[in-house]
């Protein structure tokens, strides 16, 4: 039987589902609903649907978001076919706004219902046909759309007023389930990222720890991928979704909304969640330290609160380095004016020339100097475990508070009285806008002082009672950290002449610079 023959007398429509997000469990059982409504209709009306569109968790209010299933169908209604041929010449849905709530959507189904005079639209909620060929259509349409996509933002203005009151009373507001949280129950009432998962927190826990002691998101990641623990979405671990999860507030109970964090406007302080938590805020701050290229910290805003005026920034943090020694290592090569190059060094992978992988000058007007990778690593290591081990091996973990915090303070308060005077009047703006760049200078010195001096805390503790046994369990990242102590750079000098490049490695020519406070 062929498809004419299958549909007869009867009119050839393609029914049309859309819901914004599918809440119930299993199958998509709010579209399937809706194509059955449809399916029933049609049959009342004599017609047959011979297609079906689906766009499932998609809403129609962001112009931003593109519906495939929609442009599919405009597609296919225009050509007065679907790609297998079959005849097709109009829409049944159960509600129109499930096909278009904006303007530019009614334009493109109207146009495609339009090229002939067979189009057809039947509303199955309402029992209506829409009259898509009357020469006041268009217009009526395109009121109908504008008061929707107005509606549209009402509801969207509505929604985020609701987000920032229900975050200010630190209660949930929806969202997808986070990674380590149980997901909504509406038997027992449970609310979606309220109680920790059994099952996925411990797995969380690890990775917060490993992240506090300098291990890199790429070796949590490979743990996470190892351990065959699957992600929210059941997608693959990425270091950016291990950043993400460990650096997100809630793990603390502190909620960030549209990049900045949720504090009690009369206290300052951040508001705390009816949630359970898996890290306290000084954990949270110690990983918001780390990824300080990520996040922004106002410093006028703190208020000894470290957690206060923190803004998320779109800069992606640098990632963690593939080999050992880059950035340490510098090219000890003199030219004719007596002048060394020390040009960074680069790490070359292993290779078919290079079995071992060489460490080599990045210079081009450079003739270059090279070294095998794998003897400078053992050299470098041994030399900074023999360190360590002197430095840190009887040292317990220390809290020192930093010796700088009153000058800070004191520069924040500074422009806080500023800026307090230039609102009341008291100072003239010339005067505010010629004293503010210099003060604005002076703190974000004071706060780059304080990030330093954090970091180097946190190495230092890190460290507390080195062996070298404990060498073996250091990430890539860790063990830099942990060279980064004790060493600034390595001169590599060139081989002396006459020496053989096959001659046996030779550490005296890795001239180690060492830090001043090791």
């Amino acid at each position: 039987m062929t498809a004419e023959e299958w549909i007869g007398d009867r009119c050839p429509v393609c029914s049309y589902a859309r819901i914004s997000e599918d809440k119930l469990e299993g199958d998509a059982v709010g579209v399937g609903r809706q194509h059955a409504n449809n399916g029933e209709a049609a049959d009342g009306l004599n017609w047959v649907v011979v297609a079906r569109y689906t766009d499932n968790h998609l809403t129609a209010a962001d112009p931003d978001i593109q519906r495939p299933a929609f442009l599919e169908m405009v597609r296919d209604l225009r050509a007065r076919r679907t790609p297998d041929g079959v005849p097709v010449r109009g829409i049944i849905a159960v509600a129109e706004d499930r096909v278009r709530r904006l303007p530019e959507d009614f334009l493109r189904v109207h146009r495609a219902l339009t090229v002939d005079r067979d189009g057809c639209f039947y509303v199955v909620d309402e029992k209506r046909h829409v009259d898509v060929h009357s020469d006041g259509a268009q217009v009526v349409g395109l009121v109908t759309s504008s008061s929707d996509e107005r509606e549209v933002k009402k509801i969207k203005g509505r929604t985020a007023r609701n987000t920032r009151d229900r975050a200010k009373e630190g209660k949930q507001s929806g969202g997808h389930r986070r990674f380590g949280w149980l997901p909504a129950d509406p038997k027992t009432g449970r609310r979606n990222n309220e109680q920790l998962s059994p099952a996925e927190s411990p797995y969380l826990r690890t990775a917060i720890e490993d992240i506090m002691t300098g291990k890199s998101e790429r070796t949590v990641t490979r743990w996470l991928i190892a351990e065959k623990v699957p992600t929210v979405k059941g997608g693959k671990w990425q270091s950016t979704t291990v950043r993400n999860m460990v650096s997100n507030p809630a793990i603390c109970g502190y909620r960030m909304l549209d990049g900045e964090l949720v504090c009690d406007p009369e206290t300052g302080l951040p508001v705390v969640g009816e949630w359970e938590t898996i890290a306290t805020p000084e954990e949270w701050r110690k990983i918001l330290r780390r990824y300080n290229g990520y996040y922004k910290v106002d410093p006028e805003t703190l208020k000894g609160d470290p957690s206060r005026g923190v803004r998320r920034r779109r800069k992606e943090v640098t990632q963690t380095r593939k080999y050992l020694m880059s950035g340490y290592l510098r090219c000890g090569r003199v030219d004719m004016s007596e002048q060394r190059c020390l040009s960074t060094m680069v790490g070359n992978p292993v290779s078919q020339r290079a079995p071992h992988g060489t460490y080599a000058c990045n210079a081009s007007n450079c003739p270059g100097v090279a070294r095998r990778m794998d003897l400078v690593d053992q050299s470098i290591t041994k030399l900074v475990q023999t360190i360590l081990s002197e430095q840190y091996a009887a040292k317990e973990p220390e809290h020192k508070e930093w010796h700088g915090q009153a000058i800070l303070d004191s520069l924040v308060k500074r422009k806080r009285l500023l800026k307090a005077a230039y609102n009341d009047g008291s100072m003239q703006p010339a005067d505010f806008f010629e004293m503010l760049p210099d003060l604005d200078s002076q703190i974000l010195e004071s706060t780059k002082d304080h990030e330093d001096f954090l970091a180097e805390q946190e190495a230092k503790d890190f460290l507390a009672g080195f062996t070298p046994e404990r060498w073996k369990d250091f990430d890539l990242r860790q063990k830099r950290i942990a060279i980064g102590t004790v060493i600034q750079t390595v001169i590599v000098h060139p081989l002396p002449k006459g020496r053989s490049t096959r001659a046996p490695f030779d550490p005296s020519l890795l001239e180690v610079v060492f830090r001043a406070t090791a």
